[in-house]
């Protein structure tokens, strides 16, 4: 159920050394000299970002906005996690700092990189999103010159959803917090087994309802699933293409949190809950900054399945959406309610028993649905009463059934689930797996020394905006199939 994270290995000087000495096996030079020639790097730059960082007229810019934002690109495209090693090379390296445009004699501190980050994370998001625009069109004139018979033909149309996290250094992450609550709930079921009680008492089930729901250090940081496990993480969700391009990432706020339950009866439930209710904030502010939808399929892993979402999806209108049947949705043991010919819910005992009307039923961010009741039940105080003595479903009250004017979206939603076109599709909703792990694989999102929010943010921004200039790069030397390899693209261009 939990996991213990791995021990984190302390960056000392040996450890700036070895990033230095990695670097010829990323070829900065090549790619220095890719992205003088084919970027350009201040038409990429939202003008809203000049206004904001030159708007004080109290302190002079030492540095321009490119060279920081350069610098802090650079780290990424290096895989360099600490600020040191980077200053490093920026003293030692003549042609690191002309790309950066550095002042000569000067370089700046860590103080001056690390509070940009922070103080313009907003503009840093919308320097990512600026570049998704030149991406997606890039993307659907190659998809038009693809042949019918293409295996990459169609994925520019494709939106793939996937929920992650950052797991920053906090003390509830510690595994020692964690096997001190398992130890502490291992003591109260030896007691309840004394009192002969204590046989379905759960130790990892207790101690996960006994954690702290965040972080003391951060309430941002939440207790959650991600990475394979749970533990604090700040959550986002992300959208690529068929290639697995990141083009939209919405981190979970306050205000997410606050519309779900704040307890669970399980870790799996919570988890399916979260990432259930997250598509919704995240694919509204992703098209609503794209504008009209430019995709025709839509693909994320079965925690997506509920009528809420695929009527959403509708209302976007995507014209093929495949989202596994999650069985959360169709408890086993319950039997399953029939529909009549005219639409209506009938007794699964005797089927000439119809479900009486209660009105129809839409909450904010939920599908219009029509809620019906077991025919054996009668009004009591404002309150429906059962009077079946046989119930077709596990409960104490009466027996309820809802029906959807888009429910057959989540039968047949584009593509027959279980044929052919359906898993070889399908097939494709790994990209967006991979593609957050390779993000994670840079150092500073492997394991995050910070839990500020607005560095987290930052980091991931600009992390996925390398992804994008490596796409732009790819396709400007003549070289897409590499658009997600860049050792492979510097050896290849």
């Amino acid at each position: 159920m939990f996991s213990i994270s791995p021990k984190i290995e302390q960056m000392d000087i040996w450890g700036n050394i070895r990033q230095i000495n990695d670097l010829p096996s990323r070829d900065p030079a090549k790619l220095l000299d890719l992205l003088c020639k084919h970027i350009d790097l201040p038409t990429l730059i939202p003008k809203s970002f000049y206004l904001r960082y030159y708007s004080s007229n109290t302190n002079d810019r030492k540095y321009p906005l490119e060279c920081l934002l350069s610098i802090v690109l650079l780290m990424h495209y290096f895989k360099i996690a600490a600020y040191k090693p980077m200053l490093l090379l920026l003293s030692l390296s003549p042609d690191v700092r002309a790309f950066c445009r550095v002042p000569e004699g000067e370089t700046p501190d860590e103080s001056v990189i690390s509070k940009f980050k922070i103080r313009f994370v907003e503009e840093i998001r919308l320097f990512f999103e600026n570049l998704t625009k030149p991406v997606i069109d890039i993307f659907s004139d190659y998809d038009d010159s693809l042949p019918d018979n293409s295996p990459d033909k169609g994925k520019s149309k494709m939106a793939i959803y996937d929920t992650s996290g950052l797991e920053p250094k906090v003390k509830e992450n510690n595994p020692k917090a964690l096997q001190s609550e398992i130890k502490k709930q291992s003591g109260v079921k030896k007691f309840l087994e004394s009192q002969g009680k204590g046989e379905k008492f759960n130790v990892y089930l207790a101690a996960y309802k006994h954690m702290p729901k965040h972080a003391n250090a951060n309430e941002a940081i939440k207790l959650g699933y991600a990475n394979g496990h749970f533990g604090y993480f700040y959550k986002w969700g992300m959208v690529t293409n068929g290639f697995g391009a990141p083009l939209h990432i919405h981190f979970l706020d306050k205000d997410f949190y606050d519309t779900l339950p704040k307890d669970f009866d399980s870790v799996e439930t919570q988890k399916y809950a979260f990432d259930n209710a997250s598509l919704f904030p995240v694919l509204s502010d992703f098209h609503k900054r794209i504008g009209e939808n430019p995709f025709t399929t839509f693909l994320a892993d079965s925690e997506l399945d509920s009528y809420d979402n695929y009527g959403f999806l509708n209302e976007l209108r995507y014209q093929k959406v495949l989202i596994p049947i999650n069985e959360r949705n169709t408890p086993v043991g319950n039997t399953t309610i029939p529909v009549n010919a005219s639409g209506i819910p009938c007794c699964p005992k005797d089927n000439s028993l119809t479900f009486i009307s209660d009105g129809r039923c839409k909450g904010k961010n939920r599908s219009l649905r029509f809620k019906f009741v077991c025919p054996k039940s009668r009004r009591k105080d404002n309150k429906w009463v059962s009077d079946c003595f046989d119930k077709c479903r596990d409960t104490h009250s009466t027996v309820t059934a809802y029906t959807f004017p888009r429910g057959d979206l989540r039968i047949f939603s584009g593509v027959v689930r279980g044929s052919v076109e359906w898993t070889k599709t399908y097939k494709i909703r790994t990209v967006v797996e991979r593609e957050i792990s390779s993000m994670k694989s840079h150092p500073t999102l492997a394991r995050p020394n910070t839990f500020n929010c607005a560095s987290l943010r930052a980091d991931v921004y600009l992390n996925a905006a390398t992804k994008l200039l490596t796409v732009m790069l790819a396709f400007a030397v003549g070289k897409p199939e590499y658009m997600r390899n860049l050792r492979k693209l510097l050896n290849a261009a």
